[in-house]
């Protein structure tokens, strides 16, 4: 008797121990800080896949694209003074001397340059800027195979991995070059790595 009473103790000892679930089953991840880029006040972002750019008389000099950084100088009305520098590579304003990663395309490009845009154009979230073009990147490139990270490559990779997918994906050169903005903006050692 004396063993069968031991032997239930034992049992509802067993059966009273709650283990510590997720440290058996699911070990607890490691806690991983995600550091928000910060931007000096005066930072903005173009919001439009594409925004015009206009001069003092409000004539069309050019067009900026989507997630391009800008320092706002002043606002009138509905228009936005902006301020940019970079890399001018025929008439374009890039990153770099590569022209990888293109800011905008004007006919008097220069390596600094103030103009006027929408108000409405702007924002001060990068990621709300990138928003659009990532998504389209994700549901052209996954119908496939699955998307890769913009941070897997260089900056002067991605072109030739975009070139080689653009028939499968069955995109334009226009929107294989919104994705490879958008890419380049976000590679290894881009503008936003």
């Amino acid at each position: 008797m004396r063993k069968i009473i031991g032997l239930s103790l034992i049992t509802l000892s067993a059966f009273a121990y709650k283990p510590d679930y997720q440290q058996i089953f699911l070990p607890t991840p490691a806690k991983v800080e995600t550091k928000k880029q910060e931007f000096a006040k005066d930072i903005r972002f173009i919001l439009d896949e594409k925004a015009t750019m206009l001069d003092e008389n409000q004539k069309q000099i050019g067009t900026i694209y989507e997630g391009t950084m800008v320092k706002l100088i002043e606002t009138k009305g509905d228009l936005a003074k902006v301020s940019i520098s970079g890399e001018v590579v025929g008439d374009k304003l890039a990153f770099n001397k590569n022209a990888e990663f293109i800011y905008l395309e004007s006919k008097n490009a220069k390596p600094e340059m103030s103009f006027w845009v929408k108000s409405s154009s702007l924002t001060t979230d990068k990621d709300a800027a990138f928003e659009g073009v990532e998504v389209f990147y994700y549901d052209s490139c996954t119908s496939c195979h699955a998307a890769h990270a913009p941070s897997e490559h260089a900056i002067d990779e991605w072109d030739a991995y975009l070139g080689a997918m653009q028939m499968n994906a069955k995109i334009t050169d226009e929107q294989k070059d919104r994705i490879l903005r958008y890419m380049q903006a976000h590679s290894s050692n881009g503008a936003f790595k």
